[in-house]
């Protein structure tokens, strides 16, 4: 029985080392840069929506409505689409985090997509992406804001 208490024991500290070690702030800014991406990358909206902070805004002034209807048109334009990223680690100040990543696509479809590739690929300067924890629980980050200095949008034409 001592055994067994000693082995549940040990578990249990695993756990709670692994759990401390996921639940780090910049570990899951990381992640969810990842999984935001990832979630665009399969346009699984729904999944990419529940990231997207309801105060999200950019310099282009767009909201999370906005920036979701319009993904939704680009993206579609696509057969396939892989996403890549290398993110920098983040930066953290309290609730708040901001993470640098340059972003390369690779994939095709119709001449939107091809021009999305093309323009996204010869960007220089890495994407920011604006992260808020928004609860008291570890993983409750959400985007606020993404910014890449070079990328200039248009409003009346969105996209």
């Amino acid at each position: 029985m001592k055994k067994r208490a000693l082995s549940a024991a040990a578990v249990l500290a695993a756990l709670a080392l692994y759990a401390a070690w996921l639940w780090q702030p910049a570990r899951q800014v990381r992640l969810h840069t990842a999984h935001f991406l990832g979630a665009v990358e399969r346009r699984q909206w729904d999944r990419a929506q529940a990231f997207v902070a309801d105060n999200y805004s950019d310099r282009w002034g767009h909201d999370k409505e906005f920036v979701l209807r319009e993904s939704r048109e680009v993206f579609r334009q696509f057969i396939f689409l892989t996403i890549q990223s290398d993110p920098a680690p983040p930066t953290l100040a309290g609730r708040d985090a901001e993470i640098r990543t340059p972003i390369k696509l690779a994939g095709n479809g119709s001449p939107i997509a091809q021009f999305v590739v093309e323009k996204v690929n010869t960007l220089r300067a890495p994407f920011v992406f604006t992260w808020h924890r928004a609860g008291w629980l570890p993983w409750a980050w959400q985007l606020t804001r993404l910014d890449q200095p070079e990328l200039e949008i248009e409003m009346e034409r969105g996209f």
